[in-house]
């Protein structure tokens, strides 16, 4: 009776352990299911926090590049009013960026299934972060990216403004040479700004069969417009000052040995806050206008280099009054159409007016101080001087802006 008993109780105890152990694997088995679960949404999310960053990170580099090709509200200048776009005011939808919701479509690796991120770039003028004003030539870049599937979202943003190529807003006067100006065919130089008109680290000489004039503001006239100050009429709003006959008057500095004896990289940066051409080569050549031919910058503005000897033959313009142009040319230069430059033409060899040449803005001419003498040329010279031409333009120049060091955030 007794064995029948411990034998009931053994099977009991080894029962026992067996649930005990079922229960235990099963406990195991379902908590590592979880993890692995829980392991799985982590990279999932993880997964799809990178994609929308990537696609954060691409529209903000989108946005900066439409920026710096033009300004920010390129396209619809006249209709994109505050708001029209269902966003705050001031707050606008790039205009290039296209498709459902204006969002921009990305296609990732065709290894991965094809997948596609989304991204939306919008622009705040206003910013106080940026501190933006209405203008349209600095503010706030935000993108929001998603991942392809739309649930995982981020967002990047920086401010973006003008970068300060030129010293003091450019040049004071309307021609600048570090040695001798010796046009002897016709001249118009016109400052209504100021009282000075040339400025030159050698002799300028105005000889007996030249036609160079130089004028400034008719001091009995009161406040002029822009388009008044920029008028290429010599005759209007102005007063004659040096001629063939009057001789150099006191619009004309000459012989300064303060800019004669800079040697070219001093030059360079009296003008520039840039230590050499290589630097202005570079900024140009990353908004693509860094040229070996000068007549491939007809019709464009910004900054603008030509490297080499040029010969410009073409009729058309460089740069506009809406948007001006900064010309670098990384040796002589001789001009025998009829061009016309808006803004600033920098050369560092000789310049040689052989055709119609006008220029509203400045002209600096670098030269060799050997050479006799570095502004020449018979033909026929307009040049209007435009004081500080980059100032109140609707958008910035491209090439011509930056990032704001400092103003990158993550949300």
């Amino acid at each position: 009776m007794n064995k029948g008993i411990r034998k009931t109780q053994d099977g009991a105890v080894t029962l026992l352990v067996a649930v005990i152990l079922l229960i235990s694997i099963t406990l195991v088995t379902l908590f590592t299911a979880k993890i692995v679960l829980l392991e799985t949404k982590i990279e999932a999310n993880s997964y799809r926090m990178k994609q929308a960053a990537s696609a954060a990170n691409y529209g903000l580099d989108f946005g900066t590049n439409y920026f710096d090709s033009g300004g920010f509200d390129q396209l619809d200048n006249a209709t994109d009013l505050a708001g029209s776009d269902g966003l705050a005011d001031n707050v606008h939808k790039l205009d290039a960026v296209v498709g459902v919701d204006n969002e921009l479509e990305l296609s990732t690796d065709p290894l991965f299934g094809n997948q596609k991120t989304y991204v939306t770039v919008t622009y705040d003028n206003t910013a106080a972060r940026c501190n933006a004003s209405t203008s349209w030539e600095n503010g706030l870049i935000s993108a929001t990216g998603l991942s392809d599937d739309r649930i995982g979202s981020r967002e990047f943003s920086h401010c973006v403004g003008p970068l300060a190529l030129l010293k003091d807003e450019g040049p004071d006067m309307p021609l600048i040479s570090r040695s001798q100006v010796g046009l002897t065919g016709s001249a118009n130089i016109i400052n209504r700004y100021t009282n000075t008109n040339i400025w030159s680290g050698d002799t300028v000489s105005i000889g007996s069969s030249s036609a160079m004039e130089t004028y400034i503001k008719d001091p009995s006239v009161g406040t002029l417009t822009e388009p008044q100050l920029l008028d290429t009429d010599s005759t209007v709003n102005t007063q004659l000052v040096s001629n063939r006959n009057l001789g150099n008057g006191l619009d004309i500095i000459d012989s300064d040995p303060s800019l004669g004896s800079l040697d070219p990289s001093e030059f360079l940066q009296n003008f520039f806050n840039a230590e050499s051409m290589a630097v202005i080569e570079s900024l140009a050549a990353d908004g693509g206008q860094s040229f070996t031919d000068i007549g491939d910058a007809i019709g464009k503005s910004g900054l603008i280099f030509i490297e080499g000897v040029q010969s410009l033959t073409s009729n058309g313009n460089i740069g506009s009054i809406d948007a001006p142009a900064i010309v670098v040319v990384n040796g002589d230069l001789r001009a025998t159409g009829g061009p016309t430059i808006y803004g600033l033409l920098y050369v560092k060899g000789e310049f040689t007016v052989a055709g119609t040449v006008s220029i509203v803005g400045s002209s600096v001419i670098e030269g060799d101080t050997a050479a006799s003498p570095v502004v020449n040329g018979t033909g026929t010279l307009n040049l209007v001087y435009w004081q500080d031409f980059l100032q109140g333009n609707d958008q910035p120049l491209p090439g011509l802006t930056a990032v704001i060091d400092g103003s990158w955030k993550d949300w």
